[in-house]
C-alpha cells in the first residue's frame, strides 16, 4: 500500500501542475491585459505583434507572454498589425487584442484631464473648451444620470453627482455622449474607493460614502501638499465631534458658485446648505471631486487634538489646538 501511495503522489502533482498551467493559459487568453483604465498606443512601421506585446510587458502591462505565444503558435496564423493609434480596453480578450491592431484604426482620441479638486462646473467647462461636448450638454446627463445606489439623493445639493467624477485622464472617443463619459469617470471612482479601502486596511459601509467622500472634497481644496491632508482630516475630525462649526472657507466658496481669492465677511453669510460658517457639521454633499490622497486621509485621518489650522506660506499650514494660538498667528501672518 505504501509503495503505491509514493507511485501515485508524483501523478497527483503533475495533474495539479497541469490543472495550473490550464487555468493561468485560460485567464491569460480572456484577459491578457494588466491595467486599470484604457490605454492608448501607437503602432509605428516595421512594428510587430510581438514586439508590441513585448514592450508593453516592459512596461507591466500585460501577462502571460509565453502563454500569449502559444496561442498564437496553436492559431497558427501570421499577424500582420496595421500602423496607427489604437485604443486597448482593460477588459479585452486575447482574441480582441488581436482583432484589433490588424484592423484598419479610424480612432480619433481625445486625452481628457480631470485635475484633482475640480467640481463638476469645472469639468463643464472644460469639456466644452477642448470640443469634447457643450457644457450644457453635459450638465443635463449629469442631472438626468441613474445614480449609484450609495449616492444620496438631496435635491437641495447643487449637483447629486458632485464628488464621484474621479479626477483622471480619460480615453474619450470622439463622438461619445455625455452620459458615457460620466459613466467611466464614476466607475473610475468606484476602482480608486476600493483602493483607498485596500491601502488604508478599511472598510466602508455603503452608507458612510458620501460622508468619507464629503470630508475629502473639503481636504482636497484646503490641502497643498499630501503630507497635511491626514492633519486637515483630524482638524475636521475634531471640530465635528467637538460641536464647533467647520468654517472652512472652500465650502463658501462652492455655495458662491464662482471663485474668489479671498474670503469676506459678506461672502460669510451667504444662506446655503454648504456654508460651514452658518451651519454645524458637514455641507449637505462633497464640494468638489477629490483625489485618492484625499480620499485615504479622510478615511484615516492623522491622531491630533488640533482644532484650527491656517495657510501660513503658499503650501504648508499651522495647525493648533488653541484658539489664543491660532488667533496670535493670524496676526502675525497678517491676515
Amino acid at each position: 500500500m505504501r509503495r503505491g501511495s509514493v507511485k501515485i503522489i508524483p501523478i497527483i502533482i503533475i495533474v495539479i501542475l497541469f490543472l495550473s498551467l490550464i487555468v493561468a493559459f485560460t485567464k491569460t487568453i480572456n484577459k491578457p491585459l494588466s491595467i486599470n483604465s484604457d490605454i492608448v498606443i501607437n503602432v509605428n512601421k516595421g512594428d510587430s505583434f510581438y514586439s508590441i506585446i513585448n514592450s508593453l510587458s516592459k512596461e507591466d502591462k500585460i501577462k502571460g507572454i509565453p502563454f500569449i505565444k502559444l496561442y498564437v503558435k496553436v492559431l497558427g496564423k501570421n499577424i500582420e498589425v496595421k500602423q496607427g493609434e489604437y485604443i486597448l480596453e482593460k477588459d479585452m480578450s486575447l482574441k480582441e487584442l488581436i482583432e484589433t491592431l490588424t484592423s484598419e484604426s479610424s480612432l480619433n482620441i481625445i486625452n481628457f484631464t480631470v485635475p484633482e479638486g475640480y467640481t463638476i462646473d469645472d469639468i463643464a467647462e472644460k469639456l466644452e473648451t477642448e470640443g469634447v461636448c457643450s457644457k450644457e450638454d453635459f450638465i443635463l446627463a449629469i442631472n438626468e444620470y441613474n445614480l449609484p445606489k450609495y449616492v444620496k439623493v438631496n435635491h437641495e445639493k447643487k449637483y447629486n453627482l458632485e464628488g464621484y467624477l474621479f479626477p483622471d485622464t480619460y480615453l474619450i472617443k470622439v463622438g461619445e455622449t455625455p452620459k458615457e463619459i460620466i459613466e467611466k469617470m464614476v466607475l473610475r471612482f468606484e476602482e480608486v474607493l476600493k483602493i483607498a479601502m485596500t491601502e488604508t486596511n478599511t472598510n466602508i459601509k455603503e452608507d458612510d460614502i458620501e460622508t468619507v467622500i464629503t470630508i475629502a472634497s473639503m481636504i482636497e481644496k484646503e490641502g497643498r501638499v499630501n503630507e497635511e491632508r491626514p492633519l486637515i482630516s483630524s482638524v475636521i475630525v475634531n471640530r465635528l465631534n467637538n460641536g464647533m462649526m467647520l468654517q472652512i472657507d472652500a465650502t463658501v466658496i462652492y455655495a458662491l458658485g464662482e471663485h474668489v481669492n479671498t474670503v469676506l465677511n459678506k461672502h460669510l453669510e451667504i444662506d446655503s446648505p454648504y456654508n460651514t460658517y452658518k451651519n454645524y457639521g458637514l455641507p449637505i454633499g462633497p464640494i468638489s471631486n477629490p483625489g485618492l490622497e484625499s480620499i485615504k486621509a479622510a478615511i484615516k485621518p492623522a491622531e491630533t487634538d488640533y482644532l484650527f489650522y491656517v495657510l501660513q506660506d503658499e503650501k504648508t499650514h499651522y495647525f493648533t489646538n488653541s484658539d489664543v494660538d491660532f488667533m496670535n498667528k493670524l496676526e502675525e501672518l497678517g491676515y
